[in-house]
């Protein structure tokens, strides 16, 4: 466990690290640790992504070996038909309960994302975006014969969708902050702990709410492990990011998963491996049992006490909708803004980069605000308190980023925005949202690595397509230093000023 500092800067955290290898519990760096070296090919983008069985091919990135595959598909292609197959997942996760197996759901972009949108496609000489286009990136993932700037203009109208996707969906959610208790003590302060993972109904949850209340027996905390789960008028309690979701289930803390759509299935192996009860969230009849169970497995166990420090714990308002962020990100057009925000990754120091970044940029002069676990763990850093001479701001989880450039853009401020980055991506769908806000325009880095450096081609034809909208994509061949991102917006700045 020499190494634990590389794992995580949570003091907690590897306290838990330690009592896990103690007991002989594999989690998520372990497994990390088992597949490297990863699959290069895939990495580089230089492994088949269309539908056809006569593969899988590969390109040997050295120009050694084969040059194309069994179809003819060379190098390029084969780099943008990866893109495109990352773009239409992410399309269709931001679709979520709009997608039907009988139609695809139309977006209806607001007026403000609207505009943005259809100036990008009228000054790129495209059609209006629609539901069709997940149809056409669905076939064109064929045995295609599209060009590699065909696959690439595709792969960005998909990434366009995939915003007015998640755009749509928060329409329900109403306007206003939330609040959100976050940190580890969280599940110190009830005797009966039931975990949430991957995004339940609220339905379910609300079942759930009503039978923690009721009964004998001692009192029951529902606690998220990671997920930004909304509730009516606050968000569940966070009891801490997601990549450390298995190391707090190690702990024994949590006596009963609720497992959502989404769960990671790892966590759910644990439960199985720790005989910690699991529920699936979709059977909403068991509910009643569901607490009944969790009450019976936290009086088999005895409590631990790691969590009694209240130093890595916080509590703050969410940012719902533009209307809030723009309140509270000022009117003074000389003051910067910096968004960060991203999701957990073993292949970072959990907490590193979040806050390293945002201390960084803060020090340059720039608002900041976050979202997803980099805004975690800037909450569980107290970078969000009061104490603070500019706090940080917290974004709603699904939208992120696109909240604040929605509220720019509105007033005419895009010119504040010095930078978005991407600390981590999780899914297809926030590579998607990543690049749909390059194409819009914005500056963008990307701190996990994307799956094109296997062809030149490919990443000057996507720099010159973001570029000609006036936004930048900065990615890299590694996992980079927070060092690095802070040079780059630093580069945006002597920019913007020249």
């Amino acid at each position: 466990m020499e190494t634990i500092h590389l794992k995580t800067v949570d003091p907690v955290s590897q306290e838990l690290l330690r009592f896990a290898a103690q007991r002989g519990i594999e989690l998520p760096w372990e497994r990390y640790e088992k597949l490297q070296p990863q699959d290069g090919f895939l990495r580089l983008g230089l492994s088949c992504p269309f539908g056809c069985m006569q593969g899988p091919c590969r390109i040997d990135p050295f120009g050694r070996g084969a040059g194309k595959g069994i179809c003819g598909l060379g190098r390029d292609e084969m780099v943008a038909g990866t893109l495109l197959r990352l773009c239409l997942q992410g399309a269709m996760d931001a679709m979520g309960s709009a997608a039907t197996l009988e139609t695809v759901p139309e977006v209806q972009f607001s007026d403000t994302l609207g505009k943005m949108v259809s100036s990008v496609l009228a000054e790129n000489g495209q059609a209006d975006l629609n539901g069709s286009d997940i149809l056409k990136g669905a076939s064109m993932l064929g045995r295609s014969s599209s060009t590699c700037q065909e696959l690439l203009v595709q792969s960005f109208r998909l990434s366009l969708l995939t915003l007015g996707f998640l755009e749509q969906e928060n329409e329900q959610v109403s306007a206003g902050t939330k609040k959100c208790d976050v940190g580890y003590t969280i599940v110190d302060k009830y005797p009966v702990c039931i975990g949430f993972s991957g995004q339940p109904s609220v339905e379910f949850v609300q079942q759930l709410e009503v039978e923690s209340r009721q009964g004998p027996g001692a009192s029951v905390a529902l606690v998220s492990l990671g997920e930004w789960i909304s509730l009516k008028d606050r968000f569940m309690p966070i009891a801490c990011t997601s990549g450390e979701s298995e190391l707090l289930m190690s702990s024994g803390a949590i006596h009963l998963l609720v497992a959502g759509p989404g769960t990671d299935p790892g966590l759910i192996d644990l439960c199985r491996e720790m005989k910690i009860p699991v529920a699936v969230a979709a059977d909403i009849a068991e509910s009643s049992d569901v607490v009944q169970r969790a009450r019976q497995m936290s009086s088999t166990v005895s409590q631990m006490s790691l969590f009694t420090d209240a130093s890595q714990a916080g509590d703050v308002e969410v940012v719902m909708s533009n209307k809030d962020s723009a309140r509270m990100f000022g009117e003074d057009s000389k003051v910067k803004i910096a968004l960060i925000g991203g999701t957990d990754s073993p292949q970072m120091s959990l907490g590193q980069l979040p806050v390293e970044l945002a201390n960084g940029i803060q020090d340059q002069g720039f608002r900041v605000a976050g979202w997803g676990d980099t805004a975690l763990w800037m909450i569980k850093n107290g970078l969000t308190s009061d104490e603070q001479k500019s706090e940080v701001l917290i974004l709603e989880d699904r939208q992120g980023p696109l909240l604040a450039v929605k509220d720019l853009a509105e007033k005419d401020q895009l010119g504040r925005l010095q930078g978005i980055c991407f600390t981590g991506l999780k899914n297809s769908g926030e590579l998607a949202m990543a690049l749909g806000l390059a194409y819009l325009g914005c500056p963008v880095s990307v701190a996990a690595p994307i799956p094109v450096q296997g062809s030149q081609l490919v990443k000057d034809t996507m720099a010159e397509m973001v570029q000609s909208n006036g936004g930048e994509l900065n990615h890299y061949d590694h996992v980079p230093q927070a060092k690095e991102i802070l040079e780059w917006f630093t580069t945006l700045s002597i920019k913007g000023a020249a």
